[in-house]
């Protein structure tokens, strides 16, 4: 099972492409330049800590003494005289009549054992399997975008299950260096830089989108840092008699999210008083140990995303999928925040400061939004696509549907006669838009179509199909060499269409194409120069083929199968 490099990103002559949770350099030539390795910290998962502080289920053994029973009796007989009955007396007398209680009892016992040992296993299959069998992806989270400042200096990367966005500082030459890491409240879905290469918007799956600074100190404590320490952590001088004494000046509240986690309880609903049993006794405490480590961990969580500034700018009411910022021609001082949801939505809102003023809705939509697109050299038009069967071209700014162009039909006459039966709709992954002189192409990639679908945009804001092209592979990310004029387009190895004496003779199975457009014969074409993959990266060979897949291809996952019980 061969990686893929399933991100591109292209600054001038370099090309960024994540493989993995790793980033890796090239040159126009494909020769390799650095390579950024995601951290990995070698710690002990919380499931496997629980289980090894949680001990063992104890069954009573005929013979043992039993100490969490009930305490001895007293019992006052005709004389006056108080005797004591413990068990050991009560099972002396009752000795021959419990003998085939005892059997019965035993055998309850070991049915007892069998089925919390079927019920554990049954729970960690379905709680911590997954994360046991997989814990390099969750240590080692996959990168699922990046994103470059207009002046190339700066490179965004965001990880999946982590959540964090990273920053690096890129010298021109293709070496990276990590600025910082900083862990957001919510997963981010996407992102996008302002103008000004300042600030960076972070739309996430709870339908907010954060603005944080692109450059940050970890150093340096951030005002909303500050406010986390409490009125009585602040030391109040004593009054000298020379001086009067003066109020302490009152600090500021914790933040939402620190204070939440501080107000969470450690204590169960039950106590020691309650508990009659050495056993319930042990899971109380157990229990104790378990909620004060998840409120350290919620604490440790909000505390951190505490320590740097990150403003909530807008929110929708879906999980969010794509994120623009774009400015109008008719309105060069104004910037916009386009936001995108699984909703069918599409929001234009005004850019910082006033975000919460909300110009227009694009509606029109069926299915889900995955992508939108402005391209360069026409910022009045939008193009948009997702789960439904077309490509939607838009007047942004006075929420006007232009016009529409189809996807699935296209996919349809290009496939063969039996694999156009098996595929009844498309979800759109990457809309990318390239300008040749005069002339605006959008490149557009589906899940898990091995088709590259370009269109071309007219001055009459028509979005008219020109080519299909056909690829070895599943292609995943689109990016242009404005340079050499050559589009790269990054397919999954695991598809390839290549046979065994292929890949030898190429020296590997493809990962990376080359594309060049012939002049002559007015449409692209794949050319050599690619690059090839001839095994899986390191330390990412024990995922599974099915792992992998749930990690590349989640945008189908986004389309609505329920949409009556809305």
């Amino acid at each position: 099972m061969a990686l893929p490099f399933h991100v591109l990103k292209v600054c001038d002559d370099i090309i960024f492409a994540a493989r993995g949770n790793n980033i890796h350099s090239f040159n126009s030539s494909f020769e390799p330049i650095s390579v950024w390795k995601y951290p990995v910290k070698q710690q002990e998962t919380n499931e496997e800590k629980a289980e090894s502080e949680t001990p063992a289920p104890t069954v009573d053994v005929e013979g043992s003494p039993a100490p969490e029973g009930p305490p001895a009796k007293k019992r006052k007989v005709e004389d006056g005289e108080v005797v004591t009955v413990t068990g050991e007396s009560k099972k002396e007398s009752k000795e021959e009549a419990a003998e085939g209680q005892t059997e019965a009892k035993s055998e309850g016992q070991n049915q007892e054992v069998n089925r919390r040992s079927r019920r554990q296993k049954q729970k960690q299959k379905t709680e911590g399997g997954w994360a046991k069998n997989n814990k390099a992806v969750l240590e080692k989270p996959f990168v699922q975008g990046m994103y470059l400042t207009t002046n190339g200096r700066h490179l965004v990367a965001i990880t999946g299950s982590d959540k964090t966005i990273w920053v690096f500082e890129h010298d021109g030459a293709g070496n990276l260096k990590q600025l910082s890491q900083r862990t957001m409240p919510k997963r981010p879905c996407a992102l996008a830089l302002t103008p000004d290469n300042k600030t960076i918007l972070s739309a996430d799956k709870f339908g907010d989108v954060f603005s944080l600074p692109l450059l940050f100190n970890p150093s340096e404590p951030t005002a909303a840092a500050a406010t986390t320490t409490t009125t009585s952590e602040v030391a109040t001088p004593e009054p000298t008699p020379s001086a009067p004494a003066t109020p302490a000046v009152p600090t500021s509240p914790p933040t939402t999210d620190v204070a939440k986690a501080q107000s969470l309880s450690v204590k169960p609903q039950a106590n020691e008083l309650t508990v009659h049993t050495l056993r319930n006794l042990k899971a109380l405490e157990n229990q104790k140990r378990c909620l004060e480590r998840q409120k350290a961990a919620k604490l440790a969580a909000a505390l951190q995303a505490s320590q740097f500034e990150h403003t909530l700018q807008l929110g929708h009411v879906s999980m969010l999928t794509s994120v623009a910022v774009a400015v109008h021609p008719a309105h060069p001082g104004r910037t916009y925040i386009i936001t995108a949801d699984r909703d069918e939505h599409i929001r234009v809102s005004r850019g910082i400061p006033q975000a919460h003023v909300i110009e227009g809705f694009l509606l029109g939509h069926d299915e889900f939004v995955s992508r939108v697109c402005i391209p360069e050299k026409r910022s009045d038009v939008l193009i948009s696509g997702g789960g439904d069967d077309d490509l939607f071209v838009w007047d942004w700014v006075s929420a006007k549907l232009l016009g529409k162009a189809p996807v699935l039909a296209e996919v349809k006459k290009a496939l063969a006669p039996e694999e156009t039966e098996k595929v009844t709709k498309v979800a759109v992954t990457r809309i990318f838009d390239v300008q040749q002189g005069e002339k605006t192409q959008i490149f557009v990639i589906c899940e898990r179509i091995p088709l590259l679908l370009i269109y071309t945009l007219t001055s009459d804001n028509t979005l008219q199909h020109t080519q299909t092209l056909s690829l070895l592979g599943t292609p995943l990310d689109v990016e242009y060499l404005k340079a050499e004029s050559r589009l790269i387009v990054s397919i999954d190895p695991n598809t390839s269409s290549e046979t065994q004496e292929e890949e030898a003779n190429n020296g590997g199975v493809s990962s990376i194409l080359a594309l060049s457009f012939g002049d002559s014969e007015a449409s692209w074409k794949v050319t050599a120069g690619g690059l090839k993959v001839t095994e899986a990266a390191e330390d990412d060979s024990n995922l599974t083929p099915q792992d992998l897949q749930k990690l590349l291809y989640t945008t189908e996952s986004l389309r609505k199968t329920n949409k009556d019980d809305e």
